[in-house]
């Protein structure tokens, strides 16, 4: 199968999207298909064997350190000389857009994979005007597509709600390999927190005002007996820093066997963020036999099972806090751990990539009238 994937992010710009990209591309080279991808802004050109195409983008001063992508010159000679069977949007916008158009003149299926709660994002950065016309946008460019693929049922049921049509599910994998309990590094990884004695708890993020770090400050000044170290990059990096008490450190951007040993090294997991389409460091961190504190909302309440895998909050009110003071004390954490452990041992990507690309099959066999649905 020849794979064009369209993505809003991608190297080095490290993301949810980018890293679900990265593995659909090894996914694919292993299985042996060809692949192309479109990327905007400067970046790698070449990733697992395969082209990356950049194109030219601009700043926005609505979401700091985004790069938008409104016109692609060239990207329909390129698609039509790489002859696609099927175009994969991975969170598509304005970049999207783009793809869209074209593999429609081209008579092209396409999959449009809903990774990021543009509304949620557009409320919070824009306000309600902004929300309804990205909602409309939004919407309308899904519905061009041959189907959109949410991460979890509950997802579905909202694109739906929200007039989404063709909606199926897609969800995520997760390296077991990789993140795991008991890495031997984890005892190198300790020294990442803070010093002390009490409790380590890992917060994994792009460090963005909708992941809702401010709750881990607050919560940080409120339990100075836990310690929290904070994963991630991005541009609130500098206001974290300044705002932090001493029980919280940022360690930047961990990748590899340093995020998971660092996994491995914490006492439990927290998730402040109830924006989430899906929330992939949750599967990592409970791969990683880790309890999990959320918020009852977006990918959190799909992927932790309360008092099972892990503890959740309203998302209204303030009382994150309580819940992970009351979940570092839970004498059943041990058992908790490793329920979260199994709860995601089945979920590798291969099976999830399998069961899209046998998807995709069909949707080219289907021909040109599928594709312009």
């Amino acid at each position: 199968m020849r794979v064009a994937i369209i993505s809003e992010s991608f190297l080095p710009r490290v993301n949810g999207v980018t890293r679900t990209v990265m593995a659909l591309t090894a996914h694919l080279r292993q299985r042996g298909h060809e692949a192309i991808l479109f990327a905007p802004g400067d970046g790698v050109e070449e990733h697992d064997g395969f082209e990356v195409v950049r194109v030219r983008g601009i700043g926005t001063g609505i979401y700091p350190d985004l790069t938008i992508s409104p016109v692609a010159p060239g990207m329909h000679r390129r698609l039509r000389d790489f002859d696609p069977g099927i175009v994969h949007l991975a969170s598509p916008a304005a970049l999207g857009w783009c793809g869209a158009r074209v593999a429609r003149r081209l008579r092209v299926p396409v999959a449009a994979h809903y990774q990021t709660d543009l509304l949620a994002y557009a409320r919070a950065y824009g306000g309600a005007a902004l929300a309804l016309l990205a909602g409309a946008a939004e919407r309308r460019l899904h519905n061009r597509c041959t189907a959109t693929y949410a991460p979890t049922p509950a997802m579905a049921s909202e694109l739906r709600r929200r007039g989404f049509e063709r909606v199926l599910v897609s969800g995520r994998g997760v390296d077991t390999g990789l993140f795991r309990p008991g890495r031997p590094g984890a005892l190198e990884a300790w020294r990442r927190w803070p010093a002390g004695t009490g409790p380590r708890v890992l917060c994994v993020c792009r460090l963005a005002r909708e992941k809702g770090l401010d709750r881990v400050i607050r919560i940080a000044r409120e339990h100075p007996n836990l310690r929290f170290l904070v994963v991630g990059t991005g541009p609130l990096a500098d206001e974290l820093r300044r705002a932090a008490p001493s029980t919280v450190r940022l360690a930047g951007l961990l990748e590899g066997d340093a995020l998971a040993d660092t996994y491995a090294a914490a006492d439990i997991f927290l998730h402040p963020a109830s924006t989430e389409t899906f929330g992939q460091v949750i599967q990592e961190a409970m791969a990683s036999g880790l309890p999990v504190v959320g918020v009852r909302a977006g990918g959190s309440a799909w992927l932790v099972e309360e008092g099972n895998t892990g503890f959740l909050a309203d998302p209204q009110g303030d009382r994150l806090g309580e819940v992970l003071a009351a979940a570092v004390g839970c004498p059943d954490l041990g058992a908790m751990a490793a329920a979260a452990r199994r709860a995601v041992a089945g979920r590798s990507w291969a099976a999830v990539f399998d069961a899209l690309l046998e998807d995709y099959s069909g949707f080219t066999h289907a021909g040109g009238d599928q594709a312009a649905a």
